[in-house]
C-alpha cells in the first residue's frame, strides 16, 4: 500500500494514495514519530528547508522525506502545507494569485506565481482564539460578524481590545462561546487582512483547509470583494503527496 503520512506534532495523518476516494486517517503518537511509525512519504518532519522563491516541491525527494519551505523577512516556515499547495498547483498550473490555508492554530498567506512560491506571511489566529475563548475559529451571525470584521480592519491596534470584549460577552453577559469565538475570529481576521491587504487586493485568491476553519475566511473575502475559491483540502493534499511520490530518491 502506498501510504502518505503528515506528521502535526502530536499526530499522524495518513493518506492511502492507492485509493482516491479514501479520506486521511489520523493517528495519535503520543510517544512521537519513530522509524516504525513513520510512512514511506511524509511531510512535516525535521528536514532541511528550502528557501523561497522555488516550487512547492523539489524535483527529488531524498528518502521520502518532504522539506518544509522558508523565507528569511519575516522567518515564514511551512509546517507540510508545501504538499497542499504544490497538489493546488499541478491541478491548478496556470493560477497565479495567493493561497489562503486556514489552519486550527494558524494560517499561512503564500503568494504562487509561474507555479513557484513567491513569498509567505503566517499568522497564528486560531491559536489566539483558542487560547481566548476555548474554541477555535467560528461562524455564527455573518452580520456581527462583518460588523466586527470591518471595524477591525479599520483600526487593527483594535483587535486584542475586541479579543477582550468577545471573552467578556461570554463571562459576563452570558453570550454563548460560538457567538464569543464568532466575534474574537472577526477580529483577528479582521486584522490579517488588514495586514495582508499587498497579498490579496487585486488578486485571485484560493482557499484551502477544512470547512469550519476556511468558512470565516469565506465571509471575510467575501465582504471584501476579493474572488476566491474553496477547494477540497484532503484532495489538495493528496495530489501533494502523489506528485511527491513520483519523485522519491534515495
Amino acid at each position: 500500500m502506498a501510504e502518505a503520512g503528515l506528521w502535526t506534532g502530536t499526530e499522524l495523518l495518513l493518506w492511502d494514495l492507492d485509493h482516491p476516494k479514501a479520506m486521511p486517517q489520523s493517528v495519535a503518537l503520543p510517544q512521537g514519530l519513530t522509524e516504525d511509525t513513520r510512512p514511506s512519504l511524509i511531510a512535516g518532519a525535521r528536514t532541511t528547508p528550502r528557501t523561497l522563491p522555488c516550487t512547492a516541491l523539489p524535483e527529488s525527494v531524498p528518502n521520502g522525506t518532504i522539506p518544509s519551505l522558508t523565507q528569511t523577512n519575516p522567518l515564514t516556515v511551512t509546517h507540510g502545507e508545501e504538499v497542499a499547495m504544490a497538489g493546488f498547483i499541478a491541478l491548478n498550473p496556470k493560477f497565479d494569485g495567493i493561497l489562503c490555508l486556514p489552519g486550527a492554530q494558524s494560517t499561512l498567506w503564500a503568494h504562487v506565481s509561474a507555479e513557484e512560491i513567491v513569498s509567505m506571511r503566517r499568522f497564528l489566529t486560531g491559536a489566539m482564539v483558542s487560547s481566548a475563548l476555548d474554541m477555535g475559529l467560528t461562524l455564527t451571525d455573518e452580520d456581527a460578524f462583518k460588523e466586527a470584521l470591518s471595524d477591525t480592519m479599520s483600526r487593527p491596534e483594535n483587535a486584542a481590545m475586541r479579543l477582550a470584549s468577545a471573552q467578556a460577552e461570554m463571562f459576563q453577559n452570558g453570550m454563548s462561546k460560538a457567538e464569543a469565538a464568532s466575534l474574537a475570529s472577526a477580529a483577528l481576521i479582521g486584522a490579517e487582512l488588514a495586514a495582508t491587504r499587498a497579498y490579496w487586493l487585486g488578486q485571485s485568491v484560493a482557499l484551502i483547509g477544512a470547512a469550519q476553519t476556511c468558512a470565516p475566511y469565506r465571509v471575510a473575502l467575501d465582504s471584501q470583494f476579493v474572488p476566491f475559491i474553496a477547494t477540497n483540502e484532503a484532495a489538495m493534499y493528496r495530489a501533494g503527496f502523489q506528485l511527491a511520490q513520483d519523485r522519491i530518491t534515495g
